[in-house]
């Protein structure tokens, strides 16, 4: 199901019980459960009826027995299930068991960005629910999305710095959305940029897929992140360049995992180390995959890269390809 089906239906009332978004960019998830929710629940509704948890949190037992819980003072009840992809033995064939057991009122709206379409489980699962399209744009349909939120945000922009934006921020749509928010605060009341005060807000260049990296690597698997490092290096981004940017994320997964060991929240972790909300939100979902001691043998990991590749000790590529199979190995 497209994006556009799924939302006619929220407005015209008649969604369906399950739904299943799938897809790599997060922002369409979001946006669309946001949908549902001011459709399903009111305000006072929610701190009742709306249950939000990851999957690699929840025991098959505990869904089972929510789906079959009726709806507290209100007509119906939200459970979001989120980064299906991380969801503990036996949470696949409960979610299936439990489509026959869902109270009347019960909506179970679940999030995942990939499955393996290899798994018996997984090919049931998306034919029993309904999937709604949630994966990346492409390069080519980024200038639309640059008109529609700049639009949608009251910034006046030209052809020209439409085209600019969307060739420096790649497919990102979170990161577009932060950094047209930016370019509107600048604006002021006119909502326009001078090209110098764009390209001065802008990026140089667009930034590599490292989270795409850094999320394959930190599912420890190196038939993911072997893939997400050739993809940046065959696009001719340098060795030094993607180890250094590799460092730095995990430097802020570091501080987001203190961060969270100490109850400091995300927007505060950003405005701490001076760096996009996006990029501290994303950290702190990174950092709950990682052990604070396994967060140090990828820092050092890291480090001995950098010395063996500047000391002409191994050859760049080999190297770094080497550091990420045994980070995802486990060190």
């Amino acid at each position: 199901m497209k994006r556009v089906e799924f939302i006619k239906q929220v407005e015209e009332k008649r969604l369906l019980p399950v739904y299943l978004f799938l897809g790599e960019e997060t922002l369409f998830q979001e946006e669309l459960f946001r949908r549902a929710v001011a459709g399903l629940l009111t305000a006072e509704e929610e701190q009742f009826n709306l249950m939000r948890v990851s999957a690699a949190d929840l025991e098959p037992e505990t869904l089972i027995s929510n789906l079959e819980t009726a709806p507290f003072f209100g007509p119906n009840r939200i459970i979001h299930l989120v980064e299906l992809e991380k969801a503990k033995n036996g949470l696949e064939e409960a979610i299936i068991k439990g489509l026959g057991r869902l109270a009347n009122g019960v909506y179970l709206f679940i999030a995942a960005a990939k499955l393996d379409g290899r798994k018996k489980l997984h090919q049931e699962l998306q034919k029993r629910i309904t999937v709604v399209d949630c994966n990346k744009v492409t390069a080519n349909e980024m200038p639309a999305w640059v008109k529609q939120y700049a639009g949608e945000l009251g910034l006046k922009l030209t052809g020209e710095q439409i085209r600019v934006i969307a060739g420096r921020l790649g497919v990102d749509l979170r990161r577009l959305r932060t950094e047209l928010e930016k370019m509107r605060t600048f604006a002021g009341a006119a909502g326009k940029l001078s090209d110098a005060e764009l390209d001065d807000l802008l990026p140089v260049e667009p930034e590599p897929n490292i989270f795409g990296l850094i999320d394959a690597v930190a599912e420890r698997n190196p038939r993911l992140g072997l893939p997400r490092l050739q993809e940046l290096l065959d696009a001719g981004e340098p060795e030094l360049k993607i180890l250094a940017t590799l460092a730095r994320q995990f430097r802020n997964v570091v501080a987001a995992n203190e961060a969270r060991s100490q109850g400091i929240g995300s927007k505060a972790l950003a405005a701490m180390l001076g760096i996009n909300p996006f990029v501290a939100e994303k950290s702190f979902v990174q950092s709950g995959r990682f052990t604070l001691r396994e967060l140090q043998q990828v820092i050092r990991r890291l480090l001995m890269a950098d010395y063996r590749i500047k000391s002409g000790q191994r050859e760049p590529r080999l190297e770094l390809e080497l550091a990420v199979v045994e980070i995802c190995s486990r060190l």
